[in-house]
Formats: structure tokens, sequence, C-alpha cells
């Protein structure tokens, strides 16, 4: 008993000393981001989940699904984002998004796969940005243009949603959105969709314009008995030196079960710097 005593005595004096180890050498590396972190380059990765901050670009996701029957599905996503600032502390913003998608059941199957264009989204929003923090609210439409319904949602869907973002510092900034989903038409008796997202994202700024983020987001289904589904996904990302690209990967797992196992995406993002300047 007194050595088992002593053994928890000892471990915990060694997770104590690890912790405050730990914790001078982040207060060291702290400094050191705080004084090497641009401003620019800052928004550039925090964009990639942070919807107050509106930046003119282009990008191209590379996205993987995996089901538990064994069926996959990977979509490549082309998305522009047109800004444009209206006054000191505003922007706004033009959003446009078109996926490409191949579906294959599972590997057992002589199904050879399905591929073609799935729904396209457009939206609009605006964001305001006031010192350390940031609020942006918009409308998203999402349109029932896919070439096979097999790729298809089979509705006409708007989105509207808000965002509040904050920047504790140069180097550490968290938001919290909330999207409400709502089916304006359906075909093929494909129930209505009404549902709520809500999200939290969290972006770590690291010298060398390295980046870490991780998110939780939750959905409430309105349509199916007020389910909730959870969902956690962490990434990382690296904005070149010479060039305004921003390459990007990340893994998402659902806590709620479901038909699909994870997911996980690349993403490239060139931004055009010139119609953006920062306040």
């Amino acid at each position: 008993m007194a050595a088992n005593n002593l053994r928890s005595v000892l471990w915990e004096s060694f997770e104590w000393f690890l912790f405050f180890t730990l914790l001078l050498s982040t207060r060291g590396s702290v400094a050191v981001a705080e004084s090497s972190i641009n401003p620019t380059t800052a928004d550039q990765l925090k964009q990639l989940n942070d919807q107050t901050i509106i930046a003119t670009h282009v990008s191209l996701d590379s996205e993987w699904d995996h089901f538990k029957d064994g069926a996959e599905k990977a979509t490549w996503t082309l998305a522009g984002l047109w800004g444009w600032p209206v006054g000191d502390s505003q922007d706004w913003g033009i959003r446009f998004r078109l996926p490409f998608s191949y579906y294959r059941t599972d590997q057992a199957s002589d199904d050879d796969g399905l591929g073609g264009v799935g729904d396209a989204e457009i939206g609009v929003g605006t964001a305001f940005r006031l010192s350390t923090w940031r609020t942006a609210g918009g409308i998203e439409l999402h349109t029932d243009t896919a070439s096979d319904s097999t790729l298809a949602e089979k509705v006409w869907r708007l989105k509207t949603g808000w965002g509040v973002a904050h920047d504790f510092s140069k180097w550490l900034s968290a938001s919290f959105n909330a999207d409400y989903n709502h089916s304006v038409a359906e075909r093929d008796d494909v129930r209505p969709h009404r549902y709520l997202e809500l999200s939290l994202p969290t972006t770590l700024i690291f010298p060398q314009a390295w980046s870490m983020n991780a998110k939780y987001k939750t959905a409430i289904d309105f349509q199916n008995g007020d389910r909730w589904n959870h969902m956690v996904g962490v990434g990382v990302a690296k904005r070149l030196s010479k060039v305004p690209i921003v390459l990007s990967g990340t893994v998402e797992k659902s806590l709620s079960g479901g038909a699909k196992r994870f997911q996980a995406s690349i993403t490239i993002v060139y931004y055009f710097e010139r119609y953006h300047l920062l306040r």
C-alpha cells in the first residue's frame, strides 16, 4: 500500500513538473510568435475556419469520405470569394462553390463508380472588424444542380448564419458560428431540411507561417426528432513564403455514429492580396 502511495505521489509530482516545464517553454514560444507573425498571413490562416474574415481568394478542396458499408466518395470543390471594403471596418463578400464528385460502392461490388457535377452554392455576406473582435453574417443558396441524383441532396436550401470571433492574441483566435438551414423545395420524396448548426473553431498561429486548428461542431435536426449530431476536427496549415498560397489538411470524425467513418480533406487557397487591405 505504501509503495502504491509513493508511486502515486511521484507520478503526480512528475505531472506537475511536466506541466510547468511546458508552460515556461510555451511562454518563450509565444513571445517569439508575437513578434514574427505577419497580420496578413495570420488572417489568411485564420480564414480557413473563420467566416468573419472576408478576403478575395480562389480555392480547390479535395475531400475524401469513407463510409461504414465500404463505400467511398471523393469530392473536388472549386470555390471563390470576392470581397471588397465599404468602410473603415466593414467588408462585403460574394462566395461561389461548385463540387465535382466521384462515388463508388464497396470494393466487392462490380460497380465502377459514378462521377459528375454536384450541387452548386452561392452566397453573400458582410463582416465587421472591431479591434480584437469580429462579427459577420450572410445568406447562402444551395441549389439542386447535380448532374446525377446520386450526387445530389435533391433540395433547394437557404442557409442564414452569423458568427462572432475574438483574437485573444496575435497567435490565438476563436469564433462561434450559428447557421440555420431550411429547404424551400424538395424532389423525389426527400424530406424537408430544417436544422441548426453550431460550431466552435479555434486557430493557433506559429512562427514560419504555420497554424493548427481544432473545431467542434454540432447540428440539431428538427425534422428528425430534434436529434443532435456531434463532430470534431483537427487540421494543420502552411502559408507559403513567396506566393500568397495556403496549403491545409484536415481530418473530421463524427461522434454520433452514422454512415460516415471519417472525412479527410486537402485544400489549396490562392489569395488576391491587392483586393483586400487590412485595417
